[in-house]
């Protein structure tokens, strides 16, 4: 099975699919593989001790949580309004703007990088978040989206009680 799952990872399922192997089998070992590949997500130990809001504040409103060794401190981000003046979107909250999160952090972990490929399409990167698309989640996934991308996090830890270390600012 070992030399399978190596097969499947160098060349792919079609390639695995054209060896003289049951297809019962390779189909079972590249979903699994597949399933092992999504199944692990990754997290900032600080969002342990600091998380997001759980509802809506006011859009004009930050949001600052401290725990005896962390603060993260949410700007909320502006944007264009209708007549050109700025427009506060306020800061992420809830499940949906967790999740985003966790997705974003496990590929930058993932790929080793900062830039992150969302997909062709919201509803092929919510499929591999395994978000339904039904409902109203197009709509909430996508004002997440923009008030993650908006606002600007920060991250500070307390070393020895008194000194403060900004861990990660985002944003501006």
């Amino acid at each position: 099975m070992q030399t399978l799952h190596k097969i499947l990872q160098d060349n792919g399922r079609q390639a695995a699919l054209q060896l003289d192997i049951d297809r019962q089998v390779v189909e079972a070992a590249a979903a699994y593989m597949a399933d092992e590949q999504n199944g692990v997500g990754f997290l900032y130990s600080g969002w342990c001790q600091a998380a997001l809001p759980h509802r809506r504040l006011a859009d004009h409103k930050g949001w600052q949580l401290e725990s005896d060794q962390v603060c993260l401190i949410i700007e909320p981000g502006m944007k264009r309004g209708a007549a050109g003046e700025p427009v506060p979107v306020g800061v992420p909250y809830g499940s949906r703007a967790r999740l985003i999160l966790i997705y974003l952090q496990s590929e930058a972990i993932r790929t080793n990088s900062r830039d992150i490929e969302l997909g062709k399409s919201l509803r092929a990167w919510m499929g591999r978040m395994n978000i339904p698309i039904g409902g109203k989640n197009l709509q909430i996934v996508r004002d997440q989206m923009e008030r993650i991308s908006r606002s600007r996090l920060s991250f500070e830890v307390k070393r020895g009680g008194t000194e403060v270390v900004p861990i990660f600012r985002t944003g501006r």
